[in-house]
């Protein structure tokens, strides 16, 4: 089954609206740095840093958070009553 023309527009769009909101979040924060690092790479990224001491910003892409988000709105909209 094909996609219709809206939700292509509608995932489009949610796509360059988190870009835009990481891109600013960003901006506004400064990149901090760990500055002990005596771990191993796998023990920092479970605690939530980079292999060179900043940490890690985003968990999911824009793309899968897209999808996720026009997946909500699709399943909400076919739940809600029509009165």
């Amino acid at each position: 089954m094909r996609q219709s023309l809206f939700i292509i527009l509608a995932t489009t769009l949610i796509k360059a609206d988190i870009h835009n909101e990481s891109r600013k979040k960003r901006k506004l924060q400064r990149a901090e740095r760990v500055k002990y690092l005596y771990f191993n790479a796998h023990l920092m990224r479970d605690i939530g840093l980079q292999p060179d001491g900043f940490f890690v910003g985003e968990k999911f892409p824009a793309s899968l958070k897209a999808k996720r988000t026009v997946r909500h709105l699709r399943h909400f909209y076919a739940i809600k009553i029509k009165t």
